[in-house]
């Protein structure tokens, strides 16, 4: 039986695979002086299949309104234009969509690799005796390559700290915008 404040085996696994693609990742992106964004467990709450779509709000749905922008760079630093991004997110009170695809989008960045999300800030959801802080997964796929998984985080969440899979690098920083937030993150894939 697992203890409920310690990783799993499975975990610890991940987290050594993941520590080993970012490490060959940065070394990639350092050669043109940009720093590879760190990978991030896929996490149990992936379904594959969501629909392409740049706005994730629904009528009638809780929660403060995000718009991420933001843009993805390929191994050389060159932009990664087409790249598809895919996410999936709890809703403000923490829940994940287990049957559907409330709160689940694939965007195309652009020609020049830029994405726009309009979506909600998610809430945080109790993982064994401590709470997740917030966050957004991605998946990026790119033609010539594998997908490349991460979470996006928030800058400031009291749960950041001592979490096990939290990476300063990848905390969006929130502006107030209209009611809402805005926040914009750069995505370097690793090589």
């Amino acid at each position: 039986m697992n203890h409920p404040s310690l990783p799993t085996r499975r975990a610890l696994l991940s987290l050594v695979t993941l520590g080993a693609a970012s490490a060959l990742g940065a070394r990639a992106a350092e050669a043109c002086g940009c720093e590879a964004t760190t990978a991030d467990i896929e996490g149990p709450y992936y379904l594959p299949g969501a629909p392409r779509r740049s706005v994730l709000l629904e009528a009638g749905m809780e929660g403060t309104t995000l718009e991420l922008t933001g843009i993805v760079r390929a191994p050389d630093c060159g932009v990664a234009a087409g790249a598809l991004l895919e996410f999936w997110q709890a809703d403000a009170r923490g829940r994940y969509d287990g049957r559907g695809m409330r709160l689940r989008g694939v965007v195309q960045a652009d020609g020049r690799g830029a994405f726009s999300l309009r979506t909600i800030v998610p809430g945080r959801y109790l993982n064994g005796d401590r709470f997740r802080p917030a966050h957004i997964h991605l998946k990026v796929r790119r033609a010539g390559a594998g997908p490349f998984t991460t979470q996006l985080y928030f800058a400031g969440d009291p749960y950041n700290a001592g979490d096990p899979w939290f990476d300063a690098t990848r905390a969006l920083q929130l502006a107030p915008d209209h009611g809402g937030f805005r926040a914009t993150s750069r995505i370097y894939l690793p090589g």
